[in-house]
């Protein structure tokens, strides 16, 4: 058996700086002076207290960084990130293929921003507009813009300090909003198949499960359950899948 790797993660990339013509709103690009880059990123596993924050500081190379990046996704089963599925994603990918590194092994995603899109009204479905509304906490409150530059330009002991603070903020946030959202995702990747196990919460891994009901279908009724533990909902075929361990 092999329990679920699930990393929380989040990347902070540099803007663009290029040259062009024209005003705020209708701008011409005529040279790239600097393509976005990644500046650092925090992560954390769940179920471990320690919050990791890497950043191109630590070591002597770029490659080495997004290096460091790629080790840690390459380690993960499941990666959940705030808009990750069209941006930390994809700009890891990015990233990796600038480097010439290999893409890394298969991993499953879990985007907490098209979670509260798909399954909540809220007002706003920003990482700190969550964090207020559901009462978990805010992100750090720090001049973003004027950080950035900083750490790109003049990467002093406070400005590394001040960028550490924001990144791993982001990333406790982010776990807080996660597990409050957990018992709300219908496609949560199943941790009871990653385990190869049976009777498992398959968004939490919990085994105390309740039986609550059935689910009707033209096929019948078949077991309904509901964790005692994240209070979702799963069905006799999500704890129970024939050839589950033969297939490992």
């Amino acid at each position: 058996m092999t329990k679920a790797k699930i990393l929380l993660y989040d990347i902070e990339v540099s803007r663009d700086i290029v040259e062009g013509y024209g005003n705020k709103w209708e701008f011409k690009v005529v040279k790239t002076v600097r393509h976005q880059e990644l500046m650092c990123f925090a992560y954390k596993w769940l179920g471990e207290k320690t919050v990791h924050y890497v950043s191109r500081n630590h070591f002597k190379t770029y490659k080495e960084l997004v290096e460091a990046l790629h080790a840690i996704l390459d380690e993960a089963d499941i990666a959940i990130a705030h808009n990750g599925v069209r941006f930390d994603n994809k700009m890891a990918n990015r990233f990796f293929v600038k480097e010439d590194l290999p893409p890394t092994s298969p991993y499953k995603s879990i985007d907490t921003l098209q979670v509260a899109r798909g399954a909540f009204k809220f007002q706003a479905n920003g990482l700190n507009d969550l964090g207020e509304y559901l009462e978990l906490g805010k992100k750090a409150k720090i001049g973003y813009a004027d950080l950035e530059d900083d750490f790109m330009n003049h990467p002093t002991d406070k400005v590394e300090r001040l960028m550490k603070q924001y990144n791993i903020q982001d990333v406790v946030l982010l776990e807080k909003i996660y597990l409050k959202l957990r018992p709300y995702i219908k496609n949560h990747p199943n941790l009871g198949d990653i385990a190869m196990i049976h009777g498992t919460c398959p968004k939490c891994g919990s085994t105390h499960l309740q039986k609550r009901g059935f689910n009707t279908s033209a096929a019948g009724n078949k077991q309904r359950y509901q964790c005692m533990d994240c209070s979702g909902w799963c069905g006799e075929s999500n704890i129970k899948k024939v050839g589950r361990t033969v297939n490992a």
